[in-house]
């Protein structure tokens, strides 16, 4: 379809890129739209550290009826970027007294998973090009100005006249752009991705099923979020975004997955430290309990709590906790078995074989334990956690740790199907 000629009217003010054709009012609270986590982050600080005035601030902007008293929102993003100064201290300040755990983080996809687009390689590349969707009958345009990225559709914008906010993903695997609308909080999910084993531009994973749009809508341009969807996906991005009644500017963000995200706000740890009495403020989030750790990852890489029933196999081996929870590793484990049992919580996934196969064998060997007959020399990985093709080339490692059966193939044909038992049958 074609997204008409000249005569379509932009979607939003050309100046502060404020989409017109989207309205209504942010009406839900920040415990509306995150996810588990960040709710008991938010919590932890309201009653742990902020006390009344951020209480205040994470409130309903509505008062009740018998008392109509209207909330001015700018006072309050005043207010909750205040807060965020007060209360985090940025990865920078953990780097003093702990060198180790910031290097490897800084490694990490976690440490720069969401950037302002015009800050971006991609954003200073794709400048000046173009896209043509291979899907619809449109070819998209892309500029990099001082004031923003923008993008356009080729013979319909005289120039590229509708903003894109935020680049999404490390780049290990693929980047998507979004957009939220600072006045309605709706976003958007742009319709290309940039896929970095193919080095290129394809369309976004998902949007297959978005090829029909409305012309005179954003669906020109991609996928429609809602505000509570907008904030969801960025809050994976980020360490933490602003309750939903406030507008959702990107300085009342704090990006990427930063130590602060799994720790808590360290700014008066990070205080008190200077004068040697960093152990009077104690990290607000610990990780004793094994569920807890689980569920910190799972809020972002999901179990089964967040898949739906009709996923397609070689789509749920990206959701590591769901397959985790299912393996008998996991579950003969008293489910004490957590995501840090293998991985460094702080740095990038190892390709270190050698580690892994120590980790399986601290519970696999012994007088009891039979002889792996496929590889006695060990590579437990590739045989009992096989590498299964999402799309575009990339791979993720199918964590249902199981002995295959001869029906179940590493093209994902059968891997982790829900239908599935929720515990592995015995070979």
């Amino acid at each position: 379809m074609n997204p008409g000629g000249n005569s379509r009217k932009p979607h939003f003010h050309n100046e502060n890129g404020i989409l017109k054709n989207v309205s209504g009012e942010i009406r839900r609270s920040i415990f509306s739209s995150c996810g588990d986590g960040v709710k008991r982050l938010i919590l932890l600080i309201l009653c742990g550290v902020a006390g009344i005035a951020a209480a205040t601030l994470l409130s309903r902007s509505k008062i009740p009826s018998d008392n109509p008293v209207e909330v001015d929102p700018s006072s309050q993003l005043t207010q909750w970027t205040q807060f965020l100064n007060e209360q985090f201290a940025g990865d920078h300040s953990c780097r003093e007294c702990h060198q180790k755990e910031f290097d490897a983080h800084q490694r990490s996809g976690h440490s720069h998973t969401a950037t302002r687009m015009e800050q971006t390689e991609l954003a200073q590349f794709l400048n000046g090009t173009q896209f043509k969707d291979p899907r619809r009958s449109l070819v998209y345009e892309f500029e990099n100005r001082p004031e923003g990225f923008f993008v356009g559709v080729q013979g319909a914008d005289s120039k590229p006249i509708f903003p894109v906010h935020w680049l999404l993903g490390s780049g290990l695997h693929a980047q998507t752009p979004i957009s939220i609308d600072p006045v309605s909080g709706k976003g958007l999910e742009f319709r290309w991705t940039w896929f970095n084993q193919e080095e290129k531009l394809s369309v976004t994973p998902d949007h297959e099923r978005f090829d029909d749009f409305h012309p005179r809508s954003t669906e020109v341009f991609g996928r429609p979020m809602d505000g509570k969807q907008a904030l969801a996906c960025l809050s994976c991005h980020a360490t933490i975004v602003p309750p939903a009644n406030l507008p959702p500017l990107r300085e009342a963000v704090i990006a990427n997955v930063s130590c602060e995200r799994c720790h808590g706000p360290r700014k008066n740890h990070v205080e008190l430290a200077k004068s040697g009495r960093a152990h009077e403020a104690p990290p607000l989030l610990t990780y004793r309990d094994p569920e807890q750790s689980i569920q910190q990852c799972a809020q972002c890489h999901r179990d089964e709590s967040q898949v739906a029933p009709d996923t397609a196999p070689n789509v749920l081996v990206r959701f590591q906790p769901y397959g985790m929870k299912k393996s008998r590793c996991y579950l003969e484990s008293g489910k004490t078995m957590t995501c840090m049992t293998c991985h460094d919580p702080h740095d990038q996934t190892s390709k270190d074989r050698t580690q892994y196969n120590t980790t399986c064998l601290q519970c696999h060997q012994g007088p009891q334990q039979t002889p792996c007959p496929q590889s006695p020399a060990g590579d437990c990985v590739s045989c009992h956690m096989p590498a299964v093709e999402w799309r575009s080339g990339i791979q993720f490692h199918d964590h249902w740790i199981r002995v295959l059966k001869d029906d179940e193939k590493p093209d994902g044909s059968s891997l982790s199907s829900p239908a599935a038992s929720a515990q592995e049958q015995r070979p």
